[in-house]
């Protein structure tokens, strides 16, 4: 329970010490801090209400400038019209040309494509004959080495089956 106590008591030189501490802390934030910003927010008003002053004078000019400038952009918009229409135009006859170039260019490749696969197919062609002849010559001597069994001659059959179709 005193422990408790201890932990609540007041003491009267730690609250002095920080009155104390805040007051010196005021002042030296008062002296180093509050006045130059006052000086700084004090410019930027000044800027602001100079900035406003300019903006009035240059809206003026905007309002008379206005009529001279709706005048030349009624002008402007029928030679933009125009020039749109030539713009669109040219463009159309520009995609046209990319079109038909992909589509002949697309082409070739197809042909080109279509030439690879077929000799390819005749390399896998030829590639599985000479297999098939290896394996044909090999079983030949395998046949000829052993007797003539129909029990070896069934397995030496089967057995070039199963090899020729992990080849192929």
């Amino acid at each position: 329970m005193p422990e408790t106590l201890e932990f609540l008591s007041l003491n009267i030189w730690s609250v002095l010490v920080a009155i104390g501490n805040l007051l010196i802390l005021f002042l030296i934030m008062k002296k180093f801090l509050f006045k130059p910003v006052n000086q700084i927010l004090e410019q930027r008003a000044e800027e602001v209400d100079k900035i406003y002053s300019e903006a009035e004078d240059i809206r003026t000019k905007v309002k008379l400038d206005k009529e001279l400038y709706e005048e030349k952009l009624k002008n402007a918009k029928a030679e933009s019209d125009q020039l749109i229409k030539s713009a669109t135009a040219r463009a159309q006859l520009r995609r046209d040309e990319i079109l038909q170039a992909a589509s002949l260019e697309a082409e070739q490749k197809k042909q080109k494509a279509e030439r690879d696969i077929l000799l390819e197919k005749k390399k896998a062609i030829n590639e599985i004959k000479d297999n098939l002849s290896e394996i044909v010559i090999e079983l030949a001597e395998q046949v000829i080495e052993k007797e003539i069994d129909p029990l070896a001659h069934k397995s030496l059959i089967d057995e070039a089956i199963e090899e020729l179709g992990e080849q192929v």
